[in-house]
């Protein structure tokens, strides 16, 4: 019986997600393209994102953005529990608990952007004014303080590169569909 409750509960909460969650996400979007999913408890300030087309964000991703943009490329997958942040708060006001300092300066708040193709792995966290080059992998529980170059995989707290993901550059990448761009 429990097995039977539990599959039930299952395919119900599946239908709620991709019949009315899913699509009320993607409405609070700044923009998105053609086939982008949106896992269960994605969360943070949606209307700054905007997506490209074949844009996976995984389950409890979270993007903290008040002031700048997060720029979704084409292709681009999220593992779970994804945190993107554009920005951060102020120290350096004297005689005012830093909760309490609420001006922010340019320098503050710096879009995110990921070029396209890139895969982010589970548990990704990923700071203001940073840049996703295409076609890079950034590993698993990774901290991203820095852009990143294209197609090269990073990872680790600080991140840092790894590796390229091909022996030869010079070669063409190829779209979703195996045609050269």
């Amino acid at each position: 019986m429990n097995k039977l409750v539990w599959a039930v509960s299952h395919v119900v909460s599946k239908s709620v997600h991709k019949l009315i969650e899913e699509p009320i996400k993607k409405c609070m979007l700044g923009k998105h393209g053609r086939n982008v999913h949106i896992g269960h408890n994605v969360t943070g300030n949606l209307e700054n994102i905007y997506c490209g087309d074949n844009v996976s964000l995984g389950g409890e991703n979270l993007f903290l953005s008040s002031n700048a943009k997060v720029h979704i490329g084409d292709n681009v997958m999220f593992g779970p529990r994804v945190t993107v942040i554009t920005g951060d708060h102020r120290i350096d006001v004297p005689g005012k608990p830093m909760i309490a300092v609420t001006e922010k300066l340019p320098e503050n708040d710096q879009d995110v952007v990921f070029e396209g193709d890139n895969w982010i792995g589970a548990n990704v966290t990923i700071l203001k004014g940073v840049t996703i080059g295409e076609g890079a992998v950034v590993a698993a529980g990774a901290v991203v303080t820095r852009s990143i170059d294209k197609y090269s995989i990073w990872g680790g707290i600080p991140a840092r590169k790894l590796r390229d993901r091909f022996q030869d550059l010079s070669s063409k990448p190829v779209d979703i569909a195996g045609q050269e761009k």
